[in-house]
């Protein structure tokens, strides 16, 4: 692949580093229903030491602390992506500045920031590629020159890598390894994971945070950052499916051996229920947010019909004699729609060939997921019955903010702490006339 082409995530990486060495960073989870901003007060020397006890593992997490958060109502978002960019950069300084005072005097202000992006319809692909290694023995350079081979995937005009992960190594066609490098082998192959979507609606993201005076250190899927948060350990490794309903869609994400394989997209998610009440029970959308977050549910019940819920039509909420509904009337109307959502998933499940994944869990995430009587709706329709993930439990993790709805921004602070490698990690092989000069020095000696 093009190292070239991944250049701007390399100088991201660097600000990312250099964030945690202070000890400060804030992550947004940029959605298209809030923005939450969490301020995170980080302890290099105790990351440095659960990194050396275990770096894949939780350990690294006692070096984490939330020391101030704030959510906001989102303005200018639709589907995930930024139609309004006046209105996106007001929220985000509204919740910063929020978040920093609350993290005040523990944390000063904060300048880099790790974002979600939950737009620009994603697309997984795989490449893959092998070597012989010039050595017997598997180098940086080595492992360079694999990823560097791997050929670019076909991807349409107008779209940009988000992630490129090497998620299958083996080193004389044994696999299931998670570093090659000073390992002897003669033959290296690798299969990379990688992430492209829309350019323009990220140029757009990227833009609100310069805008914001903020340095970027990581631009990260929504999907992505949800499942870190939402599944375990042993699910990540064992394989598992993530769900998780947003407001502006609903998005897939699948884990085998501690790697993101692929990820979907459908664009239904809770702001879809919402306006369907809305629609067709003829009222504001704050007044169908509060009645399907108070009232909604899934599963009908020979009670429905007798409970009577205030609905008033738009531009009666404050006369007396207010207009009732069924509670069964207002599941008739949320039903349909999550069905329908939950079919389409189905089918992309079935699309990318993970449908029967053997051994595979599936976890629920996000603010939809908490409707009265999904889990039951899912094991319908999906064939199998859900758990409902909730984000990881970090140090000064409010209350507040520990539902499944905030999978995403803890997901975040999961993500800054321990990245998977990406591509632009690792250094470009040397390909000018020293290279060749080199390879040609080294064919000779293997020949005399």
């Amino acid at each position: 692949m093009n190292f070239a082409r991944v250049a701007p995530y390399r100088a991201q990486r660097t600000r990312l580093h250099t964030a945690i060495k202070r000890g400060r960073l804030a992550v947004l989870d940029i959605g298209s229903s809030k923005i939450t901003c969490l301020i995170l007060r980080i302890n290099p020397d105790m990351m440095q030491d659960g990194e050396g006890r275990d770096r894949y593992g939780a350990a690294v997490f006692g070096a984490l602390e939330v020391a101030g958060a704030r959510t906001v109502q989102a303005r200018g978002i639709r589907r995930g992506e930024i139609v309004d960019m006046n209105e996106v950069c007001r929220a985000i300084r509204q919740a910063l500045l929020a978040a920093e005072n609350m993290a005040a005097p523990k944390v000063e202000r904060v300048d880099q920031v790790i974002v979600s992006f939950s737009g620009g319809n994603p697309e997984s692909m795989m490449t893959e590629a092998e070597i012989e290694t010039e050595t017997g023995r598997v180098t940086d350079r080595d492992f360079s020159m694999v990823l560097h081979e791997c050929p670019d995937p076909p991807m349409r005009a107008g779209r940009q890598i988000l992630h490129a992960q090497p998620c299958e190594i083996a080193v004389d066609y044994r696999g299931g390894i998670a570093d090659p490098r000073g390992m002897t082998a003669r033959k290296l192959s690798v299969a990379m994971h990688v992430m492209a979507v829309d350019e323009r609606p990220l140029n757009d993201l990227m833009e609100c945070i310069r805008q914001c005076d903020l340095d970027l250190a990581g631009v990260v899927s929504a999907p992505y950052a949800s499942a870190l948060s939402a599944l375990v350990e042993d699910e990540q490794r064992a394989g598992a499916i993530c769900i998780d309903m947003g407001g502006g869609g609903t998005s897939i994400s699948v884990f085998l051996r501690d790697h993101l394989m692929c990820v979907d997209h459908v664009r239904y998610g809770g702001d879809h229920v919402t306006g369907d009440i809305a629609a067709g029970l003829m009222m504001s959308q704050s007044t169908a947010e509060r009645i399907k977050t108070l009232y909604g549910g899934l599963i009908p019940t020979g009670a429905d019909d007798r409970e009577m819920i205030d609905a008033p039509r738009i531009g009666e909420e404050d006369l007396p004699d207010r207009r009732q509904i069924s509670r069964g009337m207002l599941i008739g109307v949320i039903r349909p729609r999550l069905e329908e959502t939950l079919q389409m998933i189905r089918a992309r499940m079935e699309a990318l060939g993970v449908d029967q994944l053997p051994g595979s869990g599936l976890v629920m995430t996000g603010a939809a997921c908490q409707l009265q009587g999904m889990d039951e709706l899912v094991a319908r329709v999906l064939g199998r019955r859900p758990r409902i993930g909730k984000p990881l439990r970090i140090a000064g993790l409010p209350q507040s903010l520990s539902g499944p709805d905030f999978s995403t921004a803890v997901g975040l602070a999961v993500y800054a702490l321990r990245p998977h490698d990406e591509l632009w990690d690792f250094e470009a092989p040397r390909l000018g006339a020293r290279g060749k000069a080199g390879d040609m020095l080294r064919w000779f000696k293997r020949a005399w």
